[in-house]
């Protein structure tokens, strides 16, 4: 999901008003959040791949992003490989089958040493 800030183009000079109204009920906490991505990475993309710390993150509508981490048990963390963003509202994943093919590619190219 895109942060719609991220698509604004901002003049470079005079003046500049943004207005933003976005609610929710943050029911998941990002604890929550973190499981669940680590329970769904585990059980549908590979074990060695670990969820970091989420971040509340505005778009469409309010979201924990929550950072993917390709990790090996000797040496730890070996790098940044995806993304998943759970509803904070409901908890759902909002992932598919196209961003997790990215994820696994990401993972391989990392350990391969192949540019991301």
């Amino acid at each position: 999901m895109e942060n719609p800030l991220s698509t604004l183009t901002i003049p470079q000079t005079g003046r500049l008003q943004i207005d933003i109204h976005l609610s929710a009920e943050v029911n998941v906490r990002a604890t929550i959040a973190r499981r669940k991505v680590n329970a769904f990475l585990a059980t549908h993309v590979g074990n060695l791949l670990l969820a970091d710390e989420p971040m509340l993150t505005l778009g469409q509508h309010i979201i924990w992003r929550v950072p993917v981490d390709l990790t090996a048990p000797p040496t730890g963390r070996l790098g940044r490989v995806g993304e998943i963003d759970v509803d904070v509202e409901n908890g759902e994943l909002m992932v598919n089958e196209a961003q997790i093919s990215r994820i696994r590619d990401h993972a391989h190219r990392l350990v391969t040493g192949s540019p991301l």
